[in-house]
């Protein structure tokens, strides 16, 4: 790496500013670069909505996001289960158990993580998939005494629509405590991980 240039002495005003002026386009390139992927990060995160209500003991979770991502980049994302854990916080383990079809069964483990709370799930879930459109799921077993969920894939102009509805009833009694935040906060983590996730295979250059 070569060393910095500075002025040398005798250097009139207007040739040091012109120095200084080489060496910080040198300094914003980099800094440029990094501002550049904070702000997509923030837009991507813009770009997600969750909403969380109670209906008696369930939790009710609605969420949506609009993404550049192509329908087959997505597809493959949503329906990776057993890869789910190297993207998704607090979630440990996922693995397809059996595949019959478009009929699938996935065992996942993890946490929820709220405030100082570390609650541990697990939860085997049958899952319908709707080849390029979304998948249903619903729990067989584990931590939740009802949990059923849908994903949707929808191409709308130039964007893609990501939506999730889902309805949970926990074994558990703290989460009645920790209350509709605590399952919005999970929601919210796992839905924009898998945004995150389509927008970064869609972006890496085809092999």
């Amino acid at each position: 790496m070569s060393e910095p240039t500075w002025p040398r002495v005798g250097t009139t005003w207007r040739e040091s500013q012109g120095v200084n002026a080489n060496r910080m386009r040198h300094l914003l390139t980099p800094l440029t670069a990094i501002f550049i992927v904070l702000a997509a990060a923030d837009a991507a995160a813009n770009e997600v909505s969750v909403e969380a209500h109670r209906e008696g003991e369930a939790v009710l979770v609605e969420a949506r996001a609009a993404l550049h991502v192509d329908l087959a980049t997505a597809w493959d994302v949503l329906t990776g289960y057993d890869r789910y854990a190297e993207f998704i916080p607090d979630l440990t383990s996922s693995r397809v158990l059996s595949r019959s079809g478009s009929e699938v069964v996935v065992e996942q483990k993890g946490q929820l993580a709220f405030l100082v709370f570390r609650l541990p799930v697990e939860v085997t879930m049958n899952v319908s998939e709707r080849p390029r459109t979304g998948i249903n799921s619903r729990a067989v077993a584990g931590t939740f005494r009802e949990m059923t969920g849908s994903y949707t894939l929808a191409q709308a102009g130039d964007d893609l629509q990501l939506t999730y509805s889902g309805r949970m009833v926990p074994r558990f009694g703290l989460l009645s405590l920790m209350g509709t935040a605590a399952v919005k906060a999970a929601v919210e983590k796992q839905f924009g991980a898998l945004v995150r996730e389509m927008q970064t295979r869609a972006a890496e250059p085809e092999k």
